[in-house]
C-alpha cells in the first residue's frame, strides 16, 4: 500500500497499478529523500516516470506550488489522474501522457524551468542509458539553484556530468543520487 507520508494529504492511500509495470519508491526511501531535500514550499516540481504519482503528490502535500508529472503508459496514467483527484491536487498539477523524451522536448519548447526534478526510470533503461544521460536530458529544465533526484540500481555508477555536484545515499540495492548545478 502506498500512502502520502506527511503534509496536507497525510495518510491518503494511493492506487498502484497491478503487476510489474511500475516500481514505486518505498516509504523508507521516500521519507529519506524528502528529509534530505528539506523545505520544498513553493517549488515547481517535475516528476519523470511518474508511475503512481506518489513523488509529485507528496511534493504538493508538503507545499510545492506545482507538479508536472510525465508517464507514457495510458493505463498507469489513468491511475495517476485518479490519485491526484483523490488528494484534491488536480489544480496544482499538469499531467502529461507521453514518452519522456517527447514530453521533455515540449517542456523545453515552452521554456519551462523547475526547482526540483525527480527521475525514477525503469531499471531496464539502464541497459542502454547511464545516470548522467538522464541528467543531461533535463539540464535545460533545471533552475540554476535546482536539484535533480534520481533513483537507480546500486550497480549503476558513473561520474556526474560536467557542472554538477553529486551526493548519493544507498538503500540496499537501490541508490538515490542528488545533483545540483554549479557546485563542486
Amino acid at each position: 500500500m502506498l500512502r502520502v507520508l506527511t503534509g496536507t494529504a497525510k495518510g491518503r492511500n494511493l492506487k498502484v497499478p497491478k503487476g510489474q509495470k511500475i516500481r514505486p519508491m518505498t516509504s523508507r526511501v521516500k521519507k529519506s529523500v524528502f528529509d534530505t531535500l528539506g523545505d520544498i514550499s513553493e517549488m515547481k516540481v517535475l516528476d519523470i516516470f511518474a508511475g503512481s504519482g506518489g513523488l509529485g503528490i507528496e511534493s504538493i502535500s508538503r507545499g510545492a506550488a506545482h507538479v508536472t508529472a510525465i508517464e507514457k503508459d495510458p493505463l498507469v496514467f489513468k491511475i495517476i489522474k485518479e490519485n491526484y483527484e483523490h488528494c484534491g491536487f488536480t489544480d496544482k498539477a499538469s499531467l502529461i501522457c507521453f514518452d519522456y523524451k517527447v514530453a521533455l522536448a515540449k517542456l523545453r519548447s515552452k521554456n519551462e524551468v523547475f526547482d526540483l526534478i525527480f527521475i525514477d526510470p525503469p531499471y531496464k533503461l539502464y541497459s542502454t542509458l547511464e545516470v548522467k544521460d538522464f541528467i543531461l536530458d533535463v539540464e535545460e529544465l533545471l533552475d540554476d539553484d535546482g536539484v535533480i533526484v534520481i533513483e537507480h540500481n546500486y550497480k549503476t555508477e558513473d561520474t556526474p556530468p560536467p557542472g554538477f555536484a553529486r551526493f548519493t545515499k544507498p538503500f540496499g540495492e537501490t541508490q538515490v543520487s542528488y545533483f545540483r548545478k554549479g557546485e563542486q
